[in-house]
C-alpha cells in the first residue's frame, strides 16, 4: 500500500489568531482526496511530524518585534532535518510589526526549500474573507502535493 502524500501544518499562536488560518488552511486541505494532513500546535509537534511530509506550512505570529518563541525553538529543534525541495508555507498574524513570518521565509530559504511566496501576514484577527483564503490556500497546496 502505498502512503498518501503528507502535508504538515505547525503553528505557534499567542491570542489564537495564526491558529484560526492553520485551522482554515486544513480545512481547505482535507477537501483534497489521498492527502494526509498533519495539523498541530507547536508546543505539541516533535521533528517526526514534518520529516516525511512532502508540504511543510508553518504559522507563527509576531512577539515583541521577533517571530513567537515557541516557533522559534521549534525551528532550533528541526535544524538538522533536510528539508531541500520541500514546498514550504509562512503565516501567521501580527499586532504592530510583523517580524514573525518574514522570520520563518528566512528560515525556509536558508533550508533550500521552496516557499510559496508572498508569505501570508495578517494584522490582527483575520475576517471572513482571509479566512476563506487560507481555506483555498489549503486546497492548493492539497492539489499541489499530490501532484
Amino acid at each position: 500500500m502505498t502512503a498518501h502524500p503528507k502535508i504538515a501544518i505547525i503553528y505557534a499562536s499567542g491570542m489564537g489568531r495564526t491558529q484560526l488560518m492553520a485551522e482554515a488552511i486544513a480545512e481547505g486541505a482535507r477537501t483534497v482526496n489521498g492527502i494526509d494532513i498533519l495539523l498541530k500546535d507547536v508546543s505539541l509537534a516533535v521533528p517526526e511530524d514534518i520529516k516525511d511530509a512532502s508540504a511543510i506550512l508553518l504559522g507563527g505570529s509576531t512577539y515583541n518585534h521577533k517571530l513567537i518563541g515557541s516557533m522559534r525553538s521549534f525551528l532550533d529543534r528541526i535544524k538538522d532535518i533536510d528539508l531541500k525541495g520541500k514546498v514550504g508555507v509562512a503565516f501567521g498574524s501580527y499586532g504592530w510589526s510583523g517580524e514573525g513570518v518574514p522570520a520563518i521565509m528566512d528560515w525556509m530559504k536558508s533550508k533550500g526549500m521552496n516557499p510559496v511566496e508572498p508569505s501570508l501576514s495578517v494584522h490582527q484577527l483575520p475576517n471572513e474573507k482571509v479566512i476563506q483564503d487560507f481555506f483555498m490556500l489549503g486546497q492548493v497546496v492539497a492539489e499541489g502535493t499530490k501532484g
